[in-house]
């Protein structure tokens, strides 16, 4: 079995437009908490519990907007260009047939769909429209993307819901381990529309205020904007080549605990099975998990369901854990590889990113849970978990482990 690596990052989000920013921030907790632009869609009706989002900078959404109606081409490929620039892969001599392409989306292209639709409610809609319905195909992105890119390589459209950005780092992962590909660009794009403004409304899961994971108070997400993609290699491959390493992939672990459509099982079996595995998967104990980036969207029933599965997972150990959710938004089909971009970042750069708007912290009396405040912990750690659990049972947890000379052995 191959080892696996991550040797670049890109990222695109309301708190950095690229790696650094979004370190910079992450370590200072800022928020990316703002009012939506009314040239994305309104947001007057009387319905909506709040105004605001995590979104990106309008003149970015308009830049990319420009270049592709569906917004998610234009982004992901300007990210992409950003990890795989930051990998150092040379442009030329590489097997391109030995580089997969695993992308994730939850809402997908669906600016072209709510146009269509709008146009089909007032009546208005001439048969060139349907065009539209066909660039709002989220598999005509990963198309575009691999075209682009000239990867000839195997490649996914994942799309299983929150879960779906830590699915596809799996998938990549898989692929690595088992000698089938030497690269993987594996990551996540959601820029949420009216669409999936409208759906988190009408379950009321919005937040009126601020998104606050694991306060005894919370009411509900905030949505987000995010591109976020991966430069997974083989160890071998990597070092031939002299990279960069910023941490190792040791283990993947996905189950679908089939419960509810939109809720998690409460009690947190599921969560902790899924942790279990990928720990298992990697070879590692619970007892080297120093760090988990959690799930974490401030709804009523997620933040406990996670915190019972996590406590069966450590047992009398200590964990730090953190959402930052808190910062940067629910970014659907993003979330888990921007997350897991923050767990990396944090354990390069020897760091535990906060859960910022803590009021009442839900593990208070809980030894063995320590969630991090409104900033970043300056600690050295070798072992983290990041975890994704979504609407229709869909779950997923990846475990890394700090690379360093001595992990070779």
């Amino acid at each position: 079995m191959e080892r696996v690596v991550v040797t670049g990052i890109g990222i695109c989000c309301s708190i950095g437009r690229t790696k650094d920013e979004f370190r910079e921030s992450l370590y200072q907790g800022r928020l990316g908490l703002k009012p939506i632009s009314a040239d994305r869609f309104s947001t007057e009706n009387a319905y909506y519990a709040t105004k605001k989002a995590c979104v990106i900078k309008q003149e970015w959404f308009e830049e990319a907007s420009q270049e592709d109606d569906r917004v998610l081409s234009s982004l992901a490929t300007q990210v992409i260009s950003e990890a795989l620039t930051d990998s150092g892969l040379p442009a030329t001599g590489l097997n391109r047939r030995r580089i997969g392409l695993f992308m994730a989306t939850t809402i997908g292209g669906s600016y072209p769909f709510v146009k269509f639709t709008r146009k089909r409610l007032a009546g208005d809609l001439q048969p060139t429209d349907y065009e539209l319905l066909f660039r709002a195909s989220t598999p005509n992105i990963t198309g575009a993307l691999m075209k682009h890119f000239d990867f000839r390589g195997p490649c996914s459209t994942i799309s299983t819901a929150c879960a779906a950005g830590t699915n596809s780092i799996g998938r990549g992962f898989d692929f690595i381990r088992n000698g089938r590909i030497d690269v993987a660009v594996s990551g996540g794009i959601d820029i949420f529309t009216e669409l999936s403004f409208a759906g988190f409304n009408s379950l009321k899961s919005l937040s009126k205020t601020l998104c606050q994971p694991f306060d005894r108070h919370r009411d509900g997400l905030t949505l987000g904007d995010a591109s976020a993609f991966v430069v997974l290699e083989s160890l071998s491959h990597a070092q031939k080549r002299g990279a960069t390493i910023y941490c190792e992939v040791k283990g993947y672990s996905a189950n679908n605990e089939a419960y509810h459509p939109t809720a998690p099982n409460p009690d947190g079996s599921t969560a902790f099975l899924t942790m279990q595995q990928a720990l298992e998967h990697g070879d590692m104990d619970p007892a080297e998990i120093t760090y988990i980036n959690a799930h974490g969207t401030a709804t009523a029933v997620n933040d406990s369901m996670e915190l019972n599965g996590i406590r069966r997972l450590i047992g009398a150990r200590t964990v730090h854990v953190s959402s930052t959710k808190s910062m940067v938004g629910h970014t659907l089909g993003a979330a888990g590889s921007l997350e897991f971009i923050a767990t990396t970042l944090g354990m390069y750069h020897n760091f535990m990113p906060p859960s910022c708007n803590i009021v009442t912290n839900m593990a208070d009396e809980d030894e063995q849970i320590r969630i991090v405040g409104d900033q970043a912990i300056e600690q050295t750690y070798d072992g983290a978990l990041s975890n994704s659990f979504g609407f229709g049972g869909c779950m997923a947890s990846i475990a890394l482990k700090r690379f360093t000379a001595e992990t070779l052995c």
